[in-house]
Formats: structure tokens, C-alpha cells, sequence
């Protein structure tokens, strides 16, 4: 009898806290949410923070306002996540760098994201690979190719050292065994001018980040890292259609909400930033600017983080990357 009691009253709690939860649901969101970018203004992750914003508040019947907190690759912006109430009025635009790249590099961080709760994946954006454009290069099989026959390679930029465009280089060297140097910045935009200026041979970047730079024609670019060509460059081949089939190298962003928010929460601010992103408009205006839009269930955000981690231990691992 007294087991019999005892699984009576924990059935009962249960179901006050699940009718609670849904209670509180109901009349979920009555203020503005905060939505936290680890990243400074104007950027890749801000533009697309904004864009979705947008539309999310107008699913929602609230404002979301994004509040920058940029600082250790998106460490601070993790850090405060961490600590905010799980009451569904703070949440994160994650990424590779705060979710996984940190982590693993930094092991006593004062965050786990482990415990962060998934809501919704965001959207894909895929790297260029550019050239100067007087290097003797225009495909990437004649850009490896160089890069075997130089004493001490090719130079390539980055954003700094374990960087994502540091680690989507380093990527490209395992999987094509091009030789590069590499020569980090503190980020992408003084490599960028170094690159237009002829001091470095080869830059990944984002393709939200360099349009501008590409259309302009100052550099070359030889390829996109996605596993398909981009809308904005049809005519540029990915690196697996140039000879490479298995390489395919793409940042993400998804949104995250503090540990332990409660599901009925999580299943409202899903369904609004699904909605957002499966409007065509909003497809369209993503795509242009060189994001893809990525609907899921917070399911699929958690195990698109899971098989990530894996890939970047890997490539970290066999590279050396190491912050000390």
C-alpha cells in the first residue's frame, strides 16, 4: 500500500506541474523575449538574427529584441544563457563556436551546453573559398595542386586561431591535402583586405560576409564549401563537385533557450520560428543573403549539435588545434 501511495502522489505531482506548464503556456509570451547574439553588430549571426526576429514577433504577438553580447566567440553570450530564468523570455542564437568549438577547447567554461535546451535550427550558411586574384589558380584541383609544389605551401587567413574559418581550412587541408600556412588574424575583415591586397593566397569566409567583396570582383572565388551551389553564384562549384565528393563544410545557427525550459514554452517558440521559415518570403530574403533556412523540431537542433561536435573533434584532433 505504502508503494501504491507513494506512485499515487508522485502521478499527482506530475500532473499539477505538467498542468501548470501548460497553464503557463497559454499565456505565453505576455512581454518582450530577449534574444541573445554572442556577436558584435552587422555580422553574419546578427543579420540573421534580426531578419528572423522580425517575423518571430509577429508569430508571436511580442517583440523579440536582440541584445548583442559579443566577446569569446560567443562564450559571453553562452555564460549568460546559462544564468537567465527558464521562463522562456531569454534565448540564444547558438552556433558551432559557442556551442561545440569552446567547449571542447575550453573545458573549464563556465557554461555546459549540454544542458541548454534546444528550440528551434535556424539556417546553414556555407564558406566561399577565395583566392588573390593574381595567383595562378581558377579551379581547386589547380589550387592544391600549387600549394603541393611550393616549399612551404600557400598562406591562408583566418578569423584567428580555432576560429570557424580556421577549422573550415583546416578541414579543406585533410580533406584535400593542399598544403596551406596558416596566418590568423583578429578576424576576417583585415584578411580580407590583406587577401584584396595580395598578402595572402586563400580566405574561407561566410558567403553572407564576403557578397559584397565577390560581386565586386575583387578576389576570385574558386568554390563554396556546402553540399550544394549557392543561389547568389550558380555557376560557382562546390568543393565536392571539384574532385573532392565527400567534403562539405557549413556553419549553422539554431536557437537555444536556457537549461530545464519548460516543453510546453519550447513547443510555442517552435512552431513560430517553423512558420517564419518555411514562409517563402522569408525563404527568399534568407537565400539572397546567403542563408539557408533550416525548420526543425528541437529534436533534430539537438542531434544536428551532437553529430557537429563529433566532426569538429575530428578535425581539431588530427590538426593540433590547441588556444595554449
Amino acid at each position: 500500500m505504502r508503494k501504491t501511495g507513494i506512485k499515487i502522489a508522485a502521478a499527482l505531482v506530475f500532473g499539477v506541474l505538467a498542468a501548470a506548464g501548460t497553464a503557463r503556456a497559454a499565456g505565453y509570451p505576455d512581454k518582450p523575449i530577449k534574444l541573445i547574439v554572442g556577436f558584435a553588430p552587422g555580422g553574419a549571426s546578427d543579420t540573421l538574427a534580426r531578419m528572423v526576429a522580425q517575423q518571430v514577433s509577429g508569430k508571436l504577438g511580442q517583440q523579440i529584441i536582440v541584445e548583442n553580447q559579443a566577446g569569446a566567440g560567443g562564450s559571453l553570450a553562452a555564460r549568460t544563457l546559462a544564468r537567465a530564468d527558464a521562463d522562456g523570455y531569454t534565448i540564444m542564437l547558438g552556433s558551432p563556436g559557442s556551442m561545440i568549438i569552446n567547449p571542447i577547447l575550453q573545458p573549464k567554461l563556465a557554461y555546459d551546453p549540454g544542458k541548454f535546451t534546444p528550440v528551434s535550427p535556424l539556417a546553414r550558411i556555407s564558406y566561399a573559398l577565395m583566392v588573390r586574384k593574381t595567383l595562378d589558380a581558377d579551379s581547386v584541383a589547380r589550387l592544391v595542386e600549387l600549394s603541393k609544389s611550393r616549399p612551404d605551401g600557400l598562406t591562408v587567413g583566418s578569423a584567428g586561431i580555432a576560429s570557424n574559418t580556421h577549422l573550415v581550412a583546416m578541414s579543406f587541408v585533410v580533406g584535400t591535402g593542399a598544403q596551406l600556412r596558416h596566418i590568423p588574424y583578429k578576424g576576417t575583415a583585415p584578411a580580407m583586405t590583406d587577401l584584396i591586397a595580395g598578402n595572402i593566397d586563400v580566405l574561407f569566409d561566410s558567403i553572407p560576409v564576403v557578397l559584397p567583396q565577390i560581386q565586386s570582383g575583387k578576389i576570385k572565388i574558386l568554390a563554396v564549401t556546402g553540399s550544394s551551389r549557392e543561389p547568389s553564384f550558380p555557376d560557382v562549384p562546390t568543393i565536392a563537385e571539384s574532385g573532392w565528393p565527400d567534403f562539405s563544410a557549413n556553419n549553422w545557427f539554431g536557437i537555444f533557450a536556457p537549461p530545464n525550459t519548460p516543453a510546453p514554452l519550447v513547443r510555442k517558440l517552435n512552431a513560430a520560428f517553423t512558420a517564419t521559415l518555411e514562409d517563402d518570403a522569408v525563404r527568399k530574403q534568407l537565400e539572397s543573403s546567403g542563408h539557408r533556412p533550416t525548420p526543425g523540431s528541437p529534436e533534430s537542433l539537438a542531434k544536428l549539435v551532437e553529430t557537429e561536435r563529433q566532426s569538429y573533434e575530428d578535425i581539431i584532433k588530427k590538426t593540433n588545434i590547441s588556444l595554449q
